[in-house]
């Protein structure tokens, strides 16, 4: 092993010429002495029992024994949510004629699935490299760590052991996305402090609200399109005591004249459409599988006839923004009304949804600007 180091770090003054900054300082966490990477994903109202076998589906596609590898899935245990994978592959530095260089990376990734959520962690790494005509096997806490790969002088990675914290990085960065696409979740905040928002979001003023956690857009967990089209939302408009709520499973976010949006659909012959009307903000809520009736009653009755919040059991909320919503929910969003456009059948290209809708009072499509976002 010494004898590696003195060959990989025998021209200490060897570095890269330019640095992405994801591969600096603080890139490679090391906890009691081990790398370990991880990284939890947030899914709001998900089984434990569904999770886990998205994990798992997604598990026996990534981890298959190969020509020369041993990738495979050494344990699944549904009760407990928990998988555990071994991975071998290649990482490939450079591959020119007459010249391959290249390690085998080994790793085992964790996965424990519960509730509402995902955690994976990928530790245990070392690579098998070739010096010369002997084979090495080499621990990723002797060659990725900040103080094996950075030169602290300069801020630059070492060439020679620089290429294995690269590489290791996008390794770990390509499972991690592509188990955050399996599951169709976004990665939670972790340590994120509401003072630290992306820059040119827009804040009300007033931060907090009892009970929840503001983060920012380009952080909300979940999958927006089944958040939408199978759990459902409440689009709420109105202020103090005029206010009114509806079910809706139309819409979507985005980004429009450089700010974070939401998209929602509203027929002028619902109660709310008056409420969205007059009031420049509204909120968009969300809620887990527990109050799926109260969303059912609210999407199936009027407000203009009956009592709907008193019925359903839910507590209203005056946001920082002066907005209803319920503390039930688990995921708020404050929106501003940035453009408001109604539908005509003109405007709708596709035969088939034209036949369908076409002859009906059209819906008006509202744009907001996300003011804040609170999760619980």
């Amino acid at each position: 092993m010494k004898q590696l180091f003195l060959v990989l770090l025998l021209f200490p003054y060897l570095l890269f010429a330019q640095e992405n900054p994801k591969y600096l300082a603080g890139a490679v966490p090391v906890t009691d002495g081990k790398v370990v990477f991880t990284r939890t994903f947030s899914l709001p109202g998900e089984s434990q029992q569904h999770l886990f076998q998205l994990a798992l589906k997604w598990a026996q596609e990534q981890f298959t024994p190969q020509e020369n590898f041993q990738s495979r899935i050494l344990m699944s245990d549904e009760p407990s949510g928990q998988i555990v994978c071994l991975g071998q592959q290649y990482l490939v530095f450079s591959d020119k004629t007459l010249s391959l260089d290249r390690a085998t990376i080994h790793y085992q990734m964790y996965l424990t699935c519960n509730r509402d959520k995902c955690e994976a962690k990928i530790t245990g790494i070392r690579y098998t490299y070739m010096m010369g005509d002997r084979e090495q096997v080499i621990p990723a806490e002797d060659l990725i760590t900040d103080k094996q790969a950075i030169n602290t002088k300069k801020g630059r990675l070492y060439k020679s052991t620089g290429k294995f914290r690269i590489h290791t990085i996008d390794l770990v960065e390509q499972l991690f996305t592509s188990l955050e696409k399996a599951l169709g979740s976004y990665p939670t905040a972790m340590g994120k402090n509401p003072a630290n928002l992306t820059a040119g979001i827009p804040a009300t003023g007033n931060t907090s609200l009892p009970g929840y956690k503001q983060i920012s857009p380009d952080k909300i967990p979940g999958n927006i399109y089944k958040m939408l089209s199978e759990n459902w939302m409440l689009v709420t408009a109105g202020k103090d005591n005029q206010y009114n709520t509806m079910t809706a499973s139309w819409g979507g976010l985005g980004h429009l004249y450089n700010k974070p949006v939401t998209f929602c659909f509203i027929n002028p012959t619902r109660h709310t459409y008056q409420f969205m009307e007059n009031d420049d903000t509204y909120t968009l809520s969300f809620y887990t599988e527990t109050y799926r009736d109260a969303l059912q009653y609210c999407g199936t009755h009027s407000g203009k006839n009956e009592d709907k919040i008193k019925a359903t059991g839910l507590t209203p909320i005056t946001t920082p923004s002066g907005s209803k919503a319920f503390s039930e929910a688990w995921m708020i969003i404050e929106c501003r009304k940035l453009v408001s456009q109604p539908f005509t059948p003109e405007a709708i290209h596709d035969p088939t949804s034209k036949k369908q809708w076409g002859n009906k009072d059209l819906h008006k499509m509202y744009i907001g600007e996300i003011l804040n976002v609170w999760v619980k």
